[in-house]
């Protein structure tokens, strides 16, 4: 099966730990020295972590990003890894503490591409992230409307 791609993708990123807004700027110009366009961003927010919940408040920011021709899906996640190692992320344990983090949410403009099996697209946890909808819909509200297509869909 051919790799899904895409020129566009939605970016969540976040950290909770050290400066935070700092590591948010580190994370979209380590993006656009990879070649990304930061196309629309929504405001940084502070939300609650998730999974584990006995850790400093999580401060998040959606992305729409384009890059210079369509990337397979590897190739975005790849492109999110980097980011964070040049931001300083270390390996901690699932939904411990991070200094960066960057997850591919969605694919396509629109987030049409669904077919992507690694990075899983849409993320599998979309749905327990509500803020990451309030999020997309700043800068796109009718991409937002379309996510309770994935909510009917499980």
């Amino acid at each position: 099966m051919e790799a899904a791609t895409s020129e566009w993708a939605w970016l969540a990123l976040g950290c909770n730990i050290g400066h935070r807004g700092r590591a948010l700027a580190c994370l979209r110009a380590a993006l656009e020295t990879s070649g990304l366009a930061v196309e629309g961003e929504s405001a940084e927010i502070l939300t609650l972590p998730v999974g584990v919940t006995a850790q400093a408040d999580f401060h998040n920011q959606v992305l729409l990003v384009r890059a210079p021709a369509p990337w397979p899906a590897p190739s975005w996640l790849e492109a999110c890894r980097a980011a964070e190692t040049v931001c300083g992320r270390r390996p901690t344990y699932h939904w411990g503490p991070r200094r960066a983090d960057a997850d591919v949410v969605l694919l396509g403009r629109r987030g049409e591409v669904t077919s992507a099996a690694e990075p899983a697209v849409p993320h599998p946890g979309l749905l327990q992230r509500p803020f990451w909808h309030r999020l997309i819909a700043e800068i796109d509200p009718e991409v937002a409307a379309g996510l309770g297509r994935l909510r009917a869909a499980r």
